[in-house]
């Protein structure tokens, strides 16, 4: 999985191929994008987020800590044809108006990715949670 915000599907189904830098965009601008849709009366692309627990579980012992499981949320999973409202949305504005969103380009570029997934989702009809692989710092 990229370093940045992609979708993950909640049954195994093929995922599209993403590059080293997909969404990382949606990641840094999560902010100003989630403002945008907030202004545009869309719910919020960060509502989408969601992470499994084990996961997180497994990163923070490599980091060496024990975590308590009880204090993680439960990983979430969403309809895709809600996500499209949002990301849709949000790529009509900012192909009109590019707004005070940083890096426009890469920002519709990502969003572009997601809508596209999440299309996969639909048809296949599995519902997703946009995620972010977890990846351990550099020890020296």
């Amino acid at each position: 999985m990229a370093a940045g915000w992609t979708v993950v599907y909640e049954s195994d189904v093929p995922a599209p191929s993403y590059g080293p830098t997909a969404g990382k965009s949606l990641l840094y601008y999560h902010h100003q994008i989630d403002e945008l849709a907030r202004h545009l009366g869309l719910t919020p692309l960060s509502a989408f987020f969601s992470r499994n627990p084990q996961d997180i579980i497994r990163y923070i012992q490599d980091l060496g800590v024990e975590p308590d499981p009880a204090m993680l949320p439960d990983e979430e999973w969403f309809d895709p044809s809600e996500g499209l409202v949002t990301v849709r949305g949000l790529l009509v504005q900012l192909r009109a108006d590019v707004g005070d969103i940083p890096e426009p380009a890469r920002v519709i570029s990502d969003l572009e990715m997601i809508e596209k997934a999440l299309l996969i989702a639909v048809d296949r009809g599995v519902r997703f949670h946009l995620g972010r692989a977890l990846h351990l710092p550099e020890r020296e």
